[in-house]
């Protein structure tokens, strides 16, 4: 019984985990959070790496807020005995907003959007969508900062042609201009 409440546990957090994450960006932050709280420590890509690692020492780093890389330094290591490395792939098929989105038409105001990844995009119509993703914003003091933004409500939806109004050709074929549509 103990082992099966720790399962439940286990997948109700990876819920929570990945419900935290919408995107590469969320990713990471959160990914770091958990990191931090295990003992490691967040280094810089670009800075000297020498004076910092240490043996049975445990670090990361981020680049550009979508990247993590994260690694155990053996508490036996030494230079020259080698390395183990593991990697992931932290983003997926998305709908990116382009930079000048707002637009108009047939009286609906629209976001030009373009797509990311090999996504199956039909199924990314008549759903609602939310928004999220990472913004520069100005501060008080005229300088610049990267911030989080995660709406957790729906906002918007690609619509497409009711299926009773397309005959079965063209529901086979259905291939979205992805530029236009």
């Amino acid at each position: 019984q103990l082992a099966r409440m720790a399962e439940v546990s286990l997948a109700q957090a990876t819920c929570k985990f990945i419900d935290e994450c919408p995107t590469p960006f969320h990713l990471c932050a959160e990914t770091g959070a958990l990191l931090k709280a295990a003992g490691f420590t967040e280094i810089a890509e670009d800075g000297a790496w020498r004076p910092l690692l240490k043996p049975g020492g445990s670090y990361f780093y981020t680049r550009a807020g979508t990247t993590l890389v994260a690694f155990h330094v053996g508490a036996a290591f030494e230079a020259g005995n080698g390395i183990n490395v593991v990697g992931g792939h932290t983003d997926s098929p998305v709908l990116k907003l382009k930079p000048s989105s707002k637009k108009s038409a047939h009286g609906y105001l629209q976001l030009n959007v373009e797509t990311y990844g090999g996504g199956l995009w039909h199924t990314w119509f008549d759903r609602e969508l939310t928004l999220a993703g990472s913004v520069i914003v100005k501060q008080a003091d005229g300088s610049f900062a990267r911030r989080l933004l995660f709406v957790r409500r729906p906002l918007m939806r690609v619509p497409s042609l009711c299926i009773h109004l397309r005959t079965a050709e063209e529901r086979e074929k259905f291939a979205p201009n992805k530029e236009t549509h």
